[in-house]
């Protein structure tokens, strides 16, 4: 089992790799290449920042508060950021930059999933 202060550390790490990805894409845009992902980056930074705020509760020890929030996490997260990029990158795969592009997307999420997913069961000491 992890701890609480390790399992929150690996969070912020997906925090500061998604908004990675995100300035990159919007960068990209802004010198008139195309996005990364068929995700509008700046909604998704700001997602990104909000879901930072989401851990605060975690680093304050409102363990109930932060096990929902991850809860809520999970569901967005599985749904827009590693359900839909499949489905994109299957079906409509000219919607990314680059296969490549794609695949760090859902990487960059499904890690993030899994973290939140351990959060959500408190499977953390």
């Amino acid at each position: 089992m992890i701890s609480l202060y390790k399992l929150l550390r690996l969070q912020v790490v997906y925090y500061f790799l998604g908004m990675l990805f995100n300035l990159v894409s919007i960068y990209y845009v802004e010198t008139g290449q195309p996005q990364l992902t068929p995700n509008e980056p700046k909604a998704a930074a700001v997602f990104m920042t909000i879901y930072a705020c989401f851990l605060i509760s975690g680093f304050v020890k409102c363990i109930g508060v932060y096990r929902i929030l991850m809860v809520v996490s999970v569901v967005l997260m599985g749904y827009g950021g590693v359900f839909n990029h499949i489905n994109h990158i299957q079906n409509t795969p000219e919607l990314y930059a680059s296969f490549t592009a794609g695949l760090i997307g859902i990487g960059i999420n499904i890690y993030g999933l899994i973290l939140n997913i351990i959060a959500a069961a408190k499977k953390f000491h």
